[in-house]
């Protein structure tokens, strides 16, 4: 590994004595690394004062969070790296993240089973299978980064797996009832596998995690890299539950637009199914936080069935809160109107000033006839 303002002093000179001395290359690849930056794009120096000590920020964030912060920052296509010392302090949210994943884990009363057991196939949940896939797929695009030495994709890569895919999907989906029989497994499983795909970024919490869960082996640097053709894959499953994901979001948007609280139960519409339907269902309830308002209509496919669920909202207390949406937005359409009426205002100030409060006013012109417009809907269905 070098950098590349060395490569024609250093690099290039050992390739020349190696052929000539010993009649070969002395090495058959160079990794050349991007330069420091500040986040300006200035090189660091001490005149500057922008300088950093690597120590200080490993007392500051631990040495892990300070890798994986660095890690996230490099791109195989930049021949600089902006260092930003914020992304140190979302690395160590991370390793904080992985380590209450693995308390979670460790805390099941059904406990564990040894090392990389997995529940038969046909005892899996859509939930198993899904991140199953994800942790199959992973694995694929972690090791063929590391292979690439692309490091900045491999951290970002295992980042999302862990942090969305099985921390807030998955783990959160195995607190439902439905979910519960085989996810001590599936979790070790899936944990035993990710720790292994992030020790070469954070090598110590992950020594630590690994040895707390069942494992074979002394030490997490002796393991096996994991191999993605020894994680089942189910493609369907996986879709159907990604279908189930974005009906949660779309629900969630819904409450959100309705004023409900994120802690309160709000009804929702649910159709009638049976088996994976239902299963499917129950996931969407959960993660929605949502309560079961029969809907007595029988889809016939998934897509039909998770496009049925709605949340129900008392036709009343959304046509108050439009109607004080939009007497706000009556006054903000009003007031950018007499703004730009106003000559003195469009002829003095600046021109980027002017055409801000233009965009403003059209997009509140444009939310006050969406809002219109809901209303009138209710009126037709009252």
């Amino acid at each position: 590994m070098t950098a590349w303002e060395i490569i024609f002093l250093w690099v290039a000179r050992m390739v020349m004595l190696g052929i000539h001395l010993l009649g070969d290359v002395p090495f058959p690849t160079v990794f050349v690394a991007p330069l420091v930056f500040d986040a300006q794009g200035r090189k660091m120096s001490k005149s500057l004062g922008n300088a950093i000590d690597p120590m200080d920020l490993v007392e500051k964030y631990g040495a892990d969070a300070f890798r994986i912060g660095v890690m996230r920052q490099m791109r195989l296509e930049a021949q600089e790296l902006r260092f930003q010392e914020s992304r140190c302090d979302e690395a160590r949210k991370f390793a904080n993240k992985i380590w209450n994943a693995a308390n979670y884990v460790r805390s099941l009363p059904e406990g564990l089973p040894g090392a990389l057991i997995l529940p038969p196939a046909q005892s899996l949940t859509l939930a198993d299978k899904w991140i199953l896939t994800r942790l199959h797929d992973t694995i694929r695009s972690v090791s063929g980064s590391f292979d690439g030495y692309d490091f900045g994709n491999a951290t970002e890569t295992i980042w999302r797996f862990f942090w969305y895919e099985l921390c807030d999907w998955y783990l959160e989906g195995t607190k439902e009832e439905g979910n519960r029989e085989t996810r001590a497994a599936v979790l070790s499983f899936v944990l035993n596998n990710a720790l292994r795909l992030l020790h070469p970024i954070a090598p110590f919490v992950t020594e630590e995690l690994w040895l707390s869960l069942p494992h074979d082996g002394a030490t997490i640097m002796t393991a096996t890299w994991p191999d993605p053709l020894e994680v089942p894959v189910d493609r369907d499953a996986a879709a159907r539950f990604e279908m189930a994901m974005d009906t949660v979001e779309r629900l969630r948007n819904e409450r959100a637009e309705n004023g409900i609280a994120d802690r309160t139960r709000a009804p929702i519409a649910v159709p009638r199914g049976n088996g994976e339907l239902r299963e499917l269902g129950t996931l969407v309830l959960h993660f929605a936080n949502g309560e079961e308002a029969p809907l007595e209509v029988l889809p016939q496919t998934p897509g039909e069935y998770l496009a049925a669920f709605a949340v129900r909202v008392d036709p009343a207390a959304r046509r108050a809160r439009l109607q004080k949406e939009r007497a706000k937005l009556v006054g903000e359409v009003a007031r950018g109107e007499r703004m730009l009426a106003n000559e003195s205002f469009t002829t003095k100030a600046a021109p980027d000033v002017v055409a801000k409060e233009r965009e403003k006013l059209g997009g509140y012109r444009d939310e006050l006839a969406r809002v219109e417009a809901e209303l009138a809907s209710l009126e037709e269905r009252a």
